[in-house]
């Protein structure tokens, strides 16, 4: 069986990612994703477990940020925030590469954590566009959001859109673009992780518990995850909650998990306790980032 219909058999789901990129498609780029997972996992040992848990924690992250953006944008539109719209029509697009990108098994764990903005249309078309996922169409889209995100960052134009070869490049038609798209993105990220825990499964079978004798090498990893430092070297920010939740996950998934068995459950539940809630009439609803994922996986 596929490994695209056995995790529908088993799960249900991703109807939007078959419907945007086809379902024979969809099921080679599957079962070559399931083939690299074996791979990688081949005589993993403790730390690769650790990492690939992290991986998957980090992409669920992502994966929240992009949902954040999504439905914020859908608030600034109303409001004809424009610029801002622009703003968060790209990163919601941009972080849900990055999701992607942080679970594709050819990639290290030292290059996921580095992307940039300009390797991101790199590494999606090696990964993704060459292989049939995504058309050249859907990377068209992430460098006009760049486009104009930079222009009303840097450049403000006045006549409030951006006119490019006599046609506006208008916050109503691309975020109409990405509605089309960003449901599917998201559910090839969470399809990934399927993989990456079914190749688990036969390659290794349960977690593996050597934290004992890996402590500092484990600590070191979080701090990669949830360090920030500042241009000038003055600051270096960190997440303790995020530290927290990092051994967590080493606690209640021991194993590289399915991202939708834990993003509505603890990622957006942190996130709602989280968020400062306004009691103003027409202000953002933070519990619609929970809505929206639960919908779309």
């Amino acid at each position: 069986m596929a490994m695209l219909q056995k995790v529908i058999k088993e799960y249900g789901g991703f109807c939007e990612a078959i419907d945007l990129i086809g379902e024979q498609h969809l099921e080679m780029f599957c079962d070559r994703i399931y083939s690299g997972f074996c791979s990688e996992y081949k005589d993993a040992g403790y730390m690769k477990n650790v990492q690939w848990v992290l991986r998957h924690f980090y992409a669920s992250k992502k994966m929240t940020l992009s949902a954040l953006f999504f439905t914020q944008t859908e608030d600034l539109n109303k409001k004809n925030f424009k610029n801002l719209t622009f703003y968060t029509c790209y990163y919601s697009l941009f972080n849900a590469f990055l999701s992607n990108l942080i679970l594709t098994p050819y990639m290290d764990i030292t290059k996921i954590r580095k992307i940039s903005h300009s390797q991101v249309f790199t590494e999606i078309d090696n990964y993704f566009i060459r292989f049939n996922i995504y058309d050249s169409k859907i990377i068209e889209l992430l460098n006009e959001l760049r486009l104009t995100r930079e222009l009303y960052s840097y450049h403000l134009p006045l006549g409030g859109s951006v006119v490019r070869e006599g046609e506006p490049l208008n916050a109503d038609e691309l975020f109409s673009r990405l509605k089309k798209v960003i449901v599917p993105i998201l559910q090839i990220s969470n399809l990934i992780s399927y993989m990456s825990h079914y190749a688990w499964q036969k390659k290794v079978g349960n977690g593996i518990d050597e934290y004992s004798s890996h402590q500092t090498e484990v600590d070191e990893l979080f701090f990669s995850f949830i360090e920030s430092h500042d241009h000038l070297g003055m600051h270096c920010v960190i997440d303790d909650d995020d530290y927290s939740r990092q051994s967590y996950l080493l606690r209640k998934w021991t194993t590289p998990f399915p991202i939708s068995w834990f993003i509505t459950e603890k990622m957006c539940e942190d996130l709602e306790c989280g968020w400062e809630q306004e009691e103003s009439e027409g202000a953002y609803d933070i519990s619609s980032t929970s809505s929206f994922l639960e919908n779309a996986l």
